[in-house]
């Protein structure tokens, strides 16, 4: 109980749903309304973070998306030099 107490304020996903789930072994038949409410808060931290996980990335693949895609085609346009870059971006418009 103690260990909870320590993470209980900014949960690691996967060891809080662990303590909970711990715990909640630990109780058994003793204290089954602990036992119950230990399980359904491991759950929901499990599921809120897997939640998380998939909006950062759905968020993460349209901003990708919405800076030009391909970091590549970004690089091939760039130059050290500034008469070279101008070149290279008039021979880049041409071959579009």
């Amino acid at each position: 109980a103690e260990a909870l107490a320590w993470v209980g304020h900014f949960p690691p996903g996967s060891l809080y749903g662990q303590l909970c789930q711990l715990l909640a072994m630990a109780l058994g038949d003793r204290d089954p309304l602990a036992t119950a409410g230990l399980l359904a808060e491991s759950l929901s931290v499990t599921m809120r973070h897997q939640l998380l996980a998939i909006v950062h990335a759905r968020a993460r693949k349209k901003r990708k998306a919405a800076a030009g895609g391909d970091i590549s085609d970004q690089l091939r346009g760039l130059s050290l030099d500034s008469r070279n870059s101008q070149d290279s971006q008039d021979s880049q418009d041409s071959q579009d």
